[in-house]
């Protein structure tokens, strides 16, 4: 379409409004359409085979990924390797830990801050620090300045931090640290880059073990601790990335998942090109509307990140209750307007799962706490039929994440996982209509990125009473870009956009996106 309005990131004007954004050459030969505001949230209702799906203009694309590290001899030394032995470090921590221990007694057991606990541990680390070096001088050449601040540094990583790993932690590009003790090597996943291959930061498999029990002693976990009879353990790090270890045979495998975009709000993803502005403002809307959204895509696809910004969406004067299996979207830490109760799952402390906490088990309980909207982490099981009930049932604007390699799996993923709890395929697809409104896709593109590829919504039931979807946004087979399909959405939920904001009228007046044209598709 030669008229087709299209957004230019360079486009001058006084407004921010996306319309006010097109050229005035462009606004004199045709009608102005309607504006797109800027930064802005979404309700829901009730597919095991690929539930019907109306084929949309775009057609998702393969996007070969980087070629991993073919050679583990080359791995890379960690910028800023120690200059001295581990266990030297470990010697100086033991002290300083002690040099803490006596000041606390001498000020007569007042508790420090953690402020102050750092503060005094730094000048204790210097005072030892010193110390050592000076009877090494007799021996050795002497360290350089930058070099003792190294180890004074890590004694404090390991008395405060994540020891060995806070150097690579500090990065802010960090997403995910991958460790294999029995080839030495670490791989490590930052945004813009390939996958890195660097040397193990632990001299051995006994190290590793080591660290990974004291981290997990300290981050409040108590007695679960890595060992042959108990050789699984999860816990976080003091910021907050996620911990797995496991010890099978002699070998320590280490993975941890950093949660570097805990404060992003939707206008952050689209500055990275995970949406455009007008899927910014489609989602933004479909959350102050009381949209109920799943977000689905593939293991670190984004899923967590994306329900955070939506949630960052939610009005001041809603109450939200989150439930989780591990702590992962910290939107009880004061960055979220709205009221925030924040729930986690809890692992059995015995035999027979004596003390064990499922989201399955608090969903009901929850839904006495006078919450306007639920958000689940993750449905993994039983937990999906209370999630779709609640939801059903009145519960609107609520939203859950659910694992699918691709957005055609959306509904059996559901079905599956409503198996579980016990329904027939029949009274899943019932469910699964009356309870969800939107479905958002999201995946992970090379070097880090992540896309939102489809938007659809839940159309009715169909043939076979079988959830129909309608897809919304779709990739275009022309530049990949993920944009408007010409299929109109179901007059409910467009009222009910319009009503919070959104102009229904946009998605046909941008039929190819809102994508800055310097931009191209990932």
């Amino acid at each position: 379409m030669a008229d087709t309005p299209h957004y230019n990131g360079n486009h001058a004007g006084g407004h921010t409004r996306l319309g006010a954004r097109l050229n005035q050459h462009q606004a004199a030969q045709q009608p102005q359409p309607p504006a797109i505001q800027p930064d802005a949230p979404m309700r829901s209702r009730p597919q095991p085979a690929p539930a019907p799906v109306r084929k949309g203009p775009g057609t998702r694309r393969s996007v070969p990924r980087p070629a991993g590290p073919a050679d583990l001899t080359a791995a890379t030394h960690l910028p800023g390797a120690l200059p001295v032995d581990p266990s030297v470090i470990q010697d100086l921590r033991l002290e300083v830990a002690e040099d803490l221990r006596l000041e606390r007694a001498r000020r007569g057991g007042e508790s420090l801050t953690q402020q102050e606990e750092e503060q005094l541990a730094d000048v204790f680390a210097q005072r030892r620090v010193a110390a050592w070096h000076a009877t090494k001088l007799t021996e050795k050449q002497p360290l350089t300045r930058e070099q003792l601040n190294l180890v004074r540094i890590e004694i404090l990583n390991l008395t405060f931090r994540a020891g060995a790993l806070q150097r690579i932690l500090d990065r802010p590009g960090v997403q995910n640290i991958d460790i294999d003790l029995h080839q030495m090597v670490m791989f490590v996943d930052e945004i813009g880059q390939q996958r890195q291959l660097l040397s193990c930061p632990f001299a051995d498999a006994q190290q590793a073990l080591d660290w990974v029990n004291t981290m997990a002693s300290q981050s409040g976990h108590g007695e679960r601790q890595l060992a042959h009879g108990s050789p699984f353990v999860r816990f976080r790090l003091p910021d907050r990335s996620r911990v797995a270890a496991s010890l099978m045979a002699s070998n320590v495998a280490i993975s941890i998942r950093k949660h570097g975009a805990s404060s992003w709000r939707l206008k952050d993803i689209e500055q990275v090109g995970t949406i455009d502005p007008l899927m910014r403002e489609f989602l933004a809307a479909a959350v102050r509307a009381r949209l109920n959204i799943v977000v689905c895509g593939g293991m670190t696809a984004g899923k967590t990140s994306l329900v955070r910004c939506l949630a960052r969406e939610i009005p001041a004067d809603e109450r939200l209750i989150t439930l989780e299996t591990e702590f992962e979207l910290f939107l009880d830490t004061g960055q979220t307007a709205a009221h925030v109760v924040a729930f986690e799952a809890r692992e059995s402390n015995g035999e027979g799962g004596a003390g064990e906490l499922t989201i399955a088990d608090m969903l009901p309980e929850v839904l006495r706490y006078n919450a306007d909207r639920i958000m689940v982490g993750e449905v993994r099981g039983k937990e999906a039929e209370a999630m779709m009930e609640a939801m059903s049932m009145g519960m609107e604007g609520s939203m859950c994440t659910l694992h699918a390699k691709k957005p055609e799996e959306f509904i059996s993923r559901l079905v599956l996982r409503l198996g579980k709890a016990g329904l027939d395929v029949s009274t899943s697809h019932g469910l699964i209509e009356s309870a969800v409104d939107l479905m958002v896709f999201i995946e992970k593109r090379p070097y880090g990125a992540k896309a939102v590829t489809h938007i659809w919504e839940v159309d009715g039931l169909g043939e076979g009473h079988r959830v129909v979807t309608n897809p919304l946004f779709a990739p275009s087979k022309e530049t990949g870009r993920t944009v408007p399909t010409p299929y109109p959405m179901t007059s409910d939920r467009a009222e009910r956009l319009a009503a919070a904001g959104f102009d229904p009228l946009l998605r046909a007046h941008y039929p190819q996106g809102a994508w800055p044209t310097d931009r191209q598709a990932s």
